[in-house]
């Protein structure tokens, strides 16, 4: 994942389509004050420069904005950028370079943990296109009628809990989060091919990502009962 910054204005599906249009979140160098573009790297001086806040995940670590990423090309660019950006390959460095090296790779190890988990992924590309703040921290809240479900299915699990065991009550619990599961990843499919279309349905990209997000929020629901199934075990 590994370009310049974004800003955090609303994003559409061109611009996450071309990345290269974003607007970088640095175009001066810190040290030597030359033009940058987009590099991390001053060409001129060979400093390293600061990511900024409004970079996000993507860009970070050179990848494309997509939901579907390939494990093997994720940790491939990791590793690249963690070579980059590693404090121990700039301990002669000034004082302020190590900082910013210390900072930027904090970030990077974010942006692979994030990233790399295909549903911490999908909630953070949700936001990115949405044009939220680059590491939102909220949380969606489910339809009365999914929690009354949830609700229902907890008190099942806890009946299954006490009387066959934690075994039998996970296996009722995967029984409902298996096809979620299913669903999510099917959605990662939909969503990625609507971004990469040549003329591009927004109204259907607004209903596929609706559509993901309550799945996503459901999944973390159920994933809260199979934490307790796991502590009760």
């Amino acid at each position: 994942m590994f370009e310049s910054g974004i800003s955090a204005k609303k994003m559409t599906s061109e611009n996450l389509l071309h990345p290269e249009s974003r607007e970088h979140s640095h175009s001066i160098c810190w040290n030597c004050e030359k033009n940058l573009g987009d590099e991390d790297v001053c060409p001129s001086c060979v400093r390293v420069q600061p990511f900024g806040e409004e970079r996000d995940y993507f860009s970070i670590l050179g990848l494309p904005v997509k939901l579907t990423l390939d494990p093997r090309l994720l940790v491939a660019a990791y590793h690249e950028r963690s070579r980059t950006f590693h404090p121990d390959h700039h301990v002669g460095d000034s004082e302020k370079e190590q900082e910013i090296t210390l900072a930027n790779s904090s970030l990077v190890n974010l942006a692979f943990r994030t990233l790399r988990d295909p549903f911490l992924r999908a909630h953070y590309f949700i936001g990115h296109v949405k044009g939220e703040p680059a590491r939102p921290n909220r949380k969606a809240t489910l339809p009365s009628g999914d929690l009354m479900e949830i609700m229902e299915l907890k008190e099942e699990l806890e009946s299954l809990l006490s009387t066959q065991g934690p075994q039998a009550a996970e296996l009722r619990l995967r029984s409902v989060m298996d096809p979620i599961e299913r669903d999510i990843f099917d959605s990662f499919e939909v969503i990625d091919h609507q971004l990469e279309a040549a003329e591009k349905d927004e109204a259907a990209l607004s209903r596929a990502l609706a559509t993901l997000a309550g799945r996503l929020e459901k999944r973390s629901y159920l994933q809260n009962l199979l934490r307790e199934i796991k502590e009760a075990s």
